[in-house]
C-alpha cells in the first residue's frame, strides 16, 4: 500500500520550485494545498525558527501591595544545552498593547531588567506601581554564545537529509561536526519538524521621519500607522529603527525598544504597539525629538499574544 506523499521537492507548478512537508494524510505536491495543512514550505517568509512562545500573567498592584508579586518574575520553557537569544516585552491582557521592555526603563510598568539562562528567564522590576501585562518571553533557537554545540566538522559527516529521521519524515540540517541523522534536535540548525513562526506582514516608510518632542518633557508621541493581516487573534508585533542626525542620514544604529539616553535631541524614549482595531496597528514613541530622524521597522509574526 503506498502511503500519502508527504514530502515534495520539485517544481509544483509552472516556475514555482519549493520543497514542502505536508501534515499527515495530505499530499504535500498538491499545489492548492492550504497553508493550515503544511508543516513547512520553502515559499513561506521566515522570521525565525523559534524554539517556545512562553508568558507568565503579572497582576496590578499599588504602593502598600508590595509583596502580591514575586521579584524576580520567572518564566520557564523546555531546556536547550546553551543560553538562547530571547526578545522580551510585555503586554496588555487583551492582546491589544505591547509594551518595550528592554533592559530599561518603561514609563508605563517602571524598570523591567531580565537574565536570560538555558531554560528560564528571571524578569526583574522596581517601583512600587504595576499595572496587569502579561510578561511574555519569544525564545529563539539561536545560542548567545556559541559554545560547546559547534564541533569540528570531519568530512564527509553527512549534514543534511530529507526523508525519514527516526519515526518521522522530513527535511534537516545539522550543525557542523554533528551527524544529521543521528544528533539531537539542539545541533540542528534547521528542522522541518520545529515550530516556525511566519511573518504575517512587513512595514517600514519609504522615507525617515521626524520626531514630535519639543523637549525632553514634551509627553508628546510621533505615531507610525501600519496594518497586517488579521487572523482572529493580536499577534506579536516587533519594532526596529535607527535614529538618524539629518534625514536619510544614519549615523548609528539603536534598538527602538531599547530605554537609553539617546545624543542630542532624541531624549530618553519608550512606547507601545498598540492595535487600534483588528488588522490595523500604530507605533507610539514617546518624547522623540524634533531634531532627529529616525527610520523605523514593524515586523508581524504570525503567532498570538497571550490573552486572558
Amino acid at each position: 500500500m503506498v502511503g500519502t506523499r508527504r514530502l515534495f521537492a520539485g517544481q509544483l507548478s509552472p516556475g514555482d520550485w519549493r520543497a514542502r512537508v505536508s501534515k499527515p494524510g495530505n499530499d504535500a505536491s498538491d499545489p492548492n494545498l492550504p497553508r493550515d495543512k503544511l508543516d513547512f514550505d520553502t515559499a513561506w517568509p521566515f522570521a525565525g525558527n523559534i524554539h517556545a512562545v512562553v508568558s507568565v500573567r503579572s497582576y496590578g498592584r499599588l504602593a502598600n501591595e508590595a509583596t502580591i508579586i514575586p521579584n524576580p518574575q520567572r518564566i520557564n520553557f523546555p531546556e536547550l544545552p546553551y543560553v538562547p537569544v530571547v526578545k522580551c516585552f510585555c503586554s496588555s491582557p487583551t492582546g491589544q498593547i505591547i509594551y518595550w521592555c528592554y533592559q530599561g526603563t518603561n514609563t508605563t510598568i517602571g524598570t523591567v531588567t531580565w537574565e536570560a539562562y538555558k531554560d528560564h528567564v528571571d524578569f526583574f522590576t522596581s517601583g512600587s506601581v504595576r499595572i496587569d501585562c502579561y510578561m511574555v518571553v519569544v525564545v529563539f533557537k539561536i545560542p548567545a554564545r556559541d559554545l560547546a554545540i559547534l564541533g569540528n566538522d570531519p568530512h564527509p559527516l553527512p549534514r543534511m537529509m530529507m526523508g525519514k529521521r527516526g519515526s518521522d519524515y522530513g527535511l534537516y540540517v545539522s550543525r557542523p561536526g554533528f551527524n544529521v541523522q543521528t544528533c539531537a534536535k539542539s545541533q540542528m540548525i534547521f528542522s522541518s519538524d520545529d515550530t516556525f513562526s511566519v511573518v504575517n506582514k512587513t512595514y517600514a516608510p519609504a522615507s525617515s521621519r521626524k520626531g514630535a518632542a519639543d523637549s525632553p518633557t514634551a509627553n508628546v508621541t510621533t505615531n507610525i500607522n501600519f496594518t497586517y493581516d488579521w487572523k482572529g487573534y493580536y499577534p506579536i508585533i516587533f519594532f526596529f529603527g535607527t535614529f538618524n542626525g539629518a534625514q536619510n542620514d544614519q549615523i548609528y544604529t539603536l534598538p527602538a525598544d531599547k530605554v537609553v539616553n539617546t545624543y542630542g535631541a532624541a531624549y530618553p524614549m519608550s512606547a507601545l504597539i498598540v492595535s487600534t482595531s483588528p488588522g490595523v496597528g500604530q507605533v507610539q514613541i514617546r518624547r522623540w525629538g524634533n531634531e532627529v530622524w529616525g527610520n523605523a521597522s514593524i515586523i508581524v509574526l504570525d503567532h498570538p499574544l497571550p490573552t486572558d
